[in-house]
């Protein structure tokens, strides 16, 4: 065979320059930005996933025919198997499919085989047709030396390629991972934010050139709203969200009982600051008839040891109170005992039933 000897010298310095250690590392390190464009282009429209299958295979057989040199069928197998390791790491993260995106498994299949062949087919580098006969004579009567030498051995390139390219996208995936995390922190914040906002702006303004404009019982809802953190609708069957304070819930029942001199808010106000010498909002209330009032004093005599009292003063209330709720708590407390009712006098309470 007539082998021109300048074709010969050229096919020999292409042969001379693979290199399947680079081919490796650079399959295992290109495969981060394949990744990363796969997580890109799966945010920007996540219908596009199926055909990164292919997209990949072509980006990495680039990657290790331009670094890697190589026209033996180990750097295929290197572009094959990173090729694998990238699609395995989209499948981890969930980049397979698009969100409700239905597609046949035969087709995501033909998209891998895409990927995977096209891999293959790039990673390996071809030889011109004019020097066809120079890497015959060089390569197929013998084995050329260049595939002998320790960085061109499948033995020892494969392994690199498996193991680097695992720690890589390992070391991707949970850069991902934190990102996502950190996106999904970054949102919810702004959700939780803009939930308070809106929560901001169902509140009442509190001040008393505001609350004059309120009736008692309008009034009186939003100190509950206030207190609980939910606003009951006017029949009280219905509750919504309502931004939380204490302080402007008494300062509502406080605005209630010196201006208008309502003695439920005088008696709400005074269980409220029970522990703060409360009790003379409470006597205040009962002296303006407030029903919770009045049982409220006749209990305190049973939380001292004189239930015989509490009981005459709860048994004739229960013959003059007309309220319904307030009947209903007096009964109650004549049923159940004082133990349980007065040790809840200790404790902040805004009960529906004043309000109803």
């Amino acid at each position: 065979m007539q082998v021109n000897q300048q074709e010969i010298d050229a096919v020999e310095a292409k042969l001379q320059r693979q290199h399947g250690i680079k081919a490796a590392i650079a399959g295992a390190f290109w495969a981060i930005p394949v990744l990363v464009l796969w997580y890109v282009s799966y945010q920007i429209n996540d219908s596009f996933a199926p055909l990164m299958l292919a997209i990949s295979g072509i980006l990495v057989g680039f990657a290790v025919r331009f670094h890697g040199q190589g026209y033996t069928p180990s750097f295929g197998i290197i572009a094959f198997l990173t090729h694998l390791a990238v699609v395995i790491a989209a499948f981890l993260f969930g980049m397979s499919l698009g969100e409700g995106q239905t597609v046949l498994a035969v087709m995501l299949a033909g998209f891998y085989v895409a990927g995977a062949w096209a891999a293959v087919y790039i990673g390996r580098a071809r030889i011109p047709f004019t020097q066809h006969r120079a890497f015959y004579l060089l390569t197929e009567q013998t084995p050329h030396p260049s595939h002998k030498r320790l960085r061109n051995r499948w033995f020892l390139t494969v392994p690199v390629s498996v193991i680097l390219t695992c720690v890589t996208l390992s070391a991707s995936l949970f850069t991902l991972a934190s990102i996502d995390f950190i996106n999904a922190s970054v949102s919810h914040a702004q959700r939780e934010s803009e939930q308070r906002d809106a929560l901001e702006q169902k509140a009442i303004d509190v001040t008393s050139e505001h609350l004059a404009t309120l009736t008692n019982d309008e009034a009186m809802r939003h100190a509950y709203a206030f207190f609980h953190g939910f606003l009951p609708s006017k029949k009280g069957a219905r509750y919504s969200r309502y931004p939380k304070s204490e302080y402007k819930s008494k300062r509502i029942l406080s605005f209630l009982a010196q201006e208008r001199e309502d003695a439920r808010a005088q008696f709400i106000l005074g269980r409220l600051t029970y522990a703060e010498e409360g009790g003379a909002l409470i006597q205040q209330a009962a002296d303006n008839g407030d029903s919770f009032a009045k049982i409220h004093q006749a209990t305190e005599f049973g939380c001292f040891g004189n239930t015989r009292r509490a009981t005459e003063l709860l048994n004739l209330l229960a013959k003059t109170v007309t309220e319904a709720s307030a009947k209903q708590e007096n009964d109650s407390i004549l049923h159940t005992g004082f133990d349980s009712v007065c040790a809840e006098f200790s404790r902040p309470d805004f009960a529906m039933m004043y309000i109803r």
